[in-house]
């Protein structure tokens, strides 16, 4: 497989895969409400609707893996500039939010935070502020490691970045203990949170991005097959949790399945989207999807807080789910009227496009 230049620098295809791993982030949630609110109690459809959704947190990493890596590839790598774009799209979004969620904690759910400051600063950093913050927490650690990263420039340094992260991102998935750390270190490398954990899924992502054109054209014509290995792993996913019980979004056989749906998603997006209303929905999702991440648990605090009983019976759950997703959004566009509202949430500026062209000239965010 040849790699090939590209001066493509925005995606129709990843923002389409950007909103299935959105809608799954939102199916979990949603999912865990209706668990919480029936006395903690799930039952095969909530359940399954959780657990399949896990697909999506990873599939993040992979696409803001990707986009960081081509905006490297395409622009070259000056530190200062890495350093100012990422405290303005990811750190000061991750460092608001936390403490948003962190006054929701206190005077809307009657919740009390750590009195220690090591403790409170250590949720803070690990993005615990929030049950979804985690993720951006990773993402700045991956930033971190990223000056590093940016270094692989050959198709050979791809293929070993690759084998070597799904190792890494292998062992750390079954640590349970460390022999040659104690304290806050062993605490910090055991931790989900960790970014070696999930760094095989940011690697991925760099080496989709290298190897975008012949990738996206193998995905095209052998969309069909692609489709049918989608059922296989969602059946496959059904008979784990059946199997062995819950499963987290860092199930080993993630290191399998990620990619798999990675490539199916943009195989399908060529197909799907000849139905305007779908390719519309997907992208407006995919484009807003950064947003929706991080506001979504305020519209299901709201709702959990105004709405009556009856809407949390099972059967509504496929309307409470458009309707979370629906006042997302809502919340979403009120965001993007304030001033700077790029510090708030990172939601790729609107651009319009030539004509028959996907191609945009500004970099979308990452």
């Amino acid at each position: 497989m040849n790699r090939k230049n590209t001066s493509k620098e925005y995606f129709n295809e990843i923002h389409f895969l950007r909103a299935f791993a959105c809608i799954g982030v939102l199916l979990v949630h949603v999912s865990a409400t209706y668990y919480t609110q029936a006395g903690e109690v799930f039952n095969w459809f909530t359940y399954f609707f959780n657990q399949i959704g896990r697909f999506g947190t990873p599939t993040f990493a992979v696409i803001s893996g990707f986009l960081l890596f081509n905006q490297v590839n395409k622009k070259g790598f000056v530190l200062k500039q890495f350093v100012t774009s990422r405290t303005t799209k990811i750190i000061m979004p991750f460092v608001i939010w936390s403490i948003f969620y962190q006054f929701i904690t206190i005077y809307i759910l009657g919740g009390t935070l750590p009195t220690d400051p090591k403790v409170l600063l250590y949720n803070f950093t690990m993005g615990e502020s929030f049950y979804h913050l985690y993720f951006m927490a990773i993402v700045v650690q991956f930033y971190l490691l990223f000056p590093l990263l940016q270094l692989i420039k050959s198709g050979l340094g791809w293929w070993i970045g690759l084998f070597v992260s799904a190792a890494l991102s292998l062992y750390f998935s079954n640590l349970q203990d460390i022999t040659f750390a104690s304290g806050i270190f062993e605490q910090v490398l055991l931790d989900k949170v960790f970014v070696l954990h999930w760094i095989f899924y940011f690697i991925f992502g760099g080496f989709l991005a290298y190897y975008w054109n012949p990738i996206s054209q193998w995905t095209k014509r052998h969309s069909i097959l692609l489709a049918i290995s989608v059922l296989f792993i969602y059946i496959g996913a059904y008979m784990e949790y059946k199997t062995i019980g819950s499963v987290s979004s860092r199930r080993e056989t993630n290191l399998f399945n990620i990619p798999a749906l990675s490539f199916a998603t943009i195989g399908l997006y060529y197909y799907l989207t000849k139905v305007q209303w779908i390719k519309t929905s997907l992208q407006s999702i995919g484009k807003l999807s950064m947003g929706i991440y991080l506001i979504h648990p305020f519209t299901l605090i709201l709702f959990t807080k105004t709405l009556p009983a009856e809407v949390w019976q099972t059967k509504m759950m496929p309307i409470m789910f458009f309707a979370v997703l629906f006042a997302t959004i809502f919340f979403v566009k009120i965001i993007q009227q304030l001033p700077k509202h790029q510090y708030i949430i990172p939601v790729p500026t609107k651009k319009k496009s030539a004509p028959h062209s996907s191609v945009q000239r500004k970099p979308v965010s990452a």
